[in-house]
């Protein structure tokens, strides 16, 4: 049974704030990359949650948003996509 469910988060930060952000998104534990990307967003992270039991992937996601994302500053949006299935050349 599948433990974690990921998930790709834009962040969109205060001018001239990602920086800052993306120091603090990293040092999550459940943030496993950040990048700091041109566009509406500045920063897209992938995250993998732990899923207990009888939650769904978009409940732990959820949880993981409120918990963890909405303490830091400078913050002003995100955008979250929670993958159906996935396939990766990257170690799994």
């Amino acid at each position: 049974m599948k433990r974690h469910v990921r998930a790709f988060i834009s962040v969109a930060t205060a001018l001239g704030k990602e920086s800052a952000v993306a120091d603090a998104l990293w040092n999550l534990e459940e943030v496993k990359e950040v990048h700091i990307i041109p566009g509406r967003q500045d920063i897209l992270a992938i995250v993998e949650v732990g899923r207990h039991l009888l939650e769904t992937d978009s409940q732990s996601i959820y949880l993981f948003i409120l918990e963890q994302l909405k303490g830091i500053p400078s913050i002003v949006d995100t955008e979250t996509l929670v993958p159906i299935v996935s396939m990766s050349k990257w170690s799994s």
